[in-house]
């Protein structure tokens, strides 16, 4: 009779755990990937605008570059989507009041609170996230192959003033990223 009481008391110890949650949302692999990302990325930029009307700007020169780039987007927009199983974009309030005082108006709005949907995950958040900074750098892409030309040679280039828009606009993006999963560890 002492052992079932055990057993029941232990069950329903057990049970009043369920809803408890012992590990953090944050995701550190999403975390470290986008820092990496934004390094590599900003880097190229900067010196596609250094580069631009010679040779080694060109876009053929540097597709191995923007394909390395595209690669690793691929890998935690592939990771990020696994993670939030396609149930859309949705911070909790604690999490979302963070990433709004640190972006401020500088906040994409891909990111949604508890307030603003139904269903959704921070994972979403960053899926949606990292597909809009894939979508920014397939436009830069085009730009450098299709858009800019520089010098006598009329060769493809990413101008200064280009690169610095460019990174203007997708380090937004990218910097939601790492704002998402730093207020998530808090």
């Amino acid at each position: 009779m002492k052992k079932l009481c055990l057993v029941i008391a232990v069950v329903f110890l057990l049970s009043g755990c369920a809803g408890i949650r012992l590990v953090s949302d944050y995701d550190e692999v999403i975390d470290k990937g986008v820092t990496d990302f934004a390094e590599q990325f900003n880097t190229h930029i900067k010196n596609m605008g250094d580069l631009a009307g010679t040779p080694e700007g060109t876009y053929d020169v540097n597709l191995k570059a923007y394909n390395a780039l595209e690669s690793k987007l691929d890998v935690m927009i592939a990771r990020a989507s696994a993670v939030s199983e396609s149930k859309g974009c949705k911070l909790e309030k604690k999490v979302f009041d963070r990433v709004q005082s640190m972006l401020k108006s500088d906040m994409p709005s891909e990111i949604r609170s508890d307030d603003t949907v139904q269903t959704g995950n921070a994972h979403g958040c960053n899926e949606r996230l990292l597909l809009l900074v894939k979508k920014q750098l397939d436009f830069v892409k085009e730009i450098h192959r299709e858009t800019d030309k520089c010098g006598a040679n009329n060769l493809s280039c990413l101008r200064p003033a280009t690169a610095k828009t460019a990174l203007s606009i997708a380090n937004q993006s990218i910097n939601a990223v790492s704002v998402v999963e730093t207020a998530k560890k808090q």
